[in-house]
């Protein structure tokens, strides 16, 4: 079963990295955050009305997601701002598995395995080397927000990973959250874009935005559902192998070429998957 879930992680992944390559070739990154909530907010809608509700006990851990959420978006299009996709992306996210590492102990005396921490740790170093380039040095004011970014991960990751634990029921979980997660970012949205007319008023930005909701809904629910089955700071850990895949995206479809540094730094990544399942 641990294996089916696993996978199901790894798929997680790639969707994860796609709806990611489509905000930052986006012309108007803020308008596609904008666009992208429409799924999850349907989502929301449809699921509190037909799903069971969480538990009581899940109920902070619904509304600090949601926050968290909305400031990780936020913090992420600001990084796309002004930095390139393959640096930013794997800063963002290769800070989190060490740090869900640490706070899922912390917070619900989650301990990895010696193997599963070692995969934890090359995961992270590899992801983190993935943002290399000119002689190992980071480069572009982007970074300070990746860093920022990937803080706002492992919080929601935390939140989630106990919080879906608690709800009795992950599906309906993730309904709220979703719910009370997109409302107050399409509302932000609009309020800067001067009204919901200049956000959905043209198709150019409405259908890629809704695929790239539709892209993410589907590969974070996966995750949530993956919490309840495996521990969290290995579902954020094999979540993060993402990167890999950015890396390819950006090569392939982008033309930011990787280079050694960047191939080995995929190597470790792998490897430390690897370490994980054993």
């Amino acid at each position: 079963m641990d294996h089916l879930f696993i996978g199901l992680v790894l798929c997680s992944a790639l969707l994860h990295a796609i709806w990611n390559a489509f905000l930052h070739v986006s012309d108007d990154r803020l308008v596609q955050l904008g666009t992208m909530s429409l799924p999850y907010l349907a989502f929301g809608v449809l699921g509190t009305a037909l799903l069971p509700a969480p538990a009581r006990s899940a109920w902070p851990y619904v509304g600090a997601s949601a926050v968290l959420e909305v400031a990780y978006c936020f913090t992420l299009v600001r990084a796309y701002r002004s930095g390139e996709f393959g640096q930013i992306y794997p800063i963002a996210r290769g800070l989190s598995p060490l740090l869900v590492s640490v706070l899922a102990f912390a917070a619900h005396g989650e301990r990895p395995t010696p193997f599963g921490f070692a995969g934890i740790a090359l995961v992270s170093l590899g992801i983190m080397s993935l943002a290399l380039r000119r002689g190992f040095r980071f480069s572009g004011e982007g970074v300070p927000y990746a860093l920022l970014t990937g803080v706002f991960i492992a919080a929601y990751s935390i939140c989630d990973g106990i919080g879906a634990r608690e709800s009795g029921s992950a599906l309906g979980y993730i309904a709220w959250v979703y719910l009370l997660w997109s409302v107050p970012q399409l509302a932000l949205v609009c309020a800067l874009r001067g009204g919901p007319k200049a956000v959905f008023g043209s198709r150019a930005t409405l259908r890629p935005g809704a695929i790239a909701g539709t892209i993410s809904l589907a590969a974070y629910g996966i995750v949530i559902v993956a919490y309840r089955h495996l521990p969290v700071a290995t579902v954020s850990a094999l979540r993060e192998t993402s990167s890999i895949f950015a890396v390819a995206i950006g090569w392939f479809a982008m033309r930011e070429r990787p280079g050694v540094q960047r191939l080995v730094a995929c190597a470790l990544v792998v490897a430390g998957a690897a370490l994980i399942r054993l």
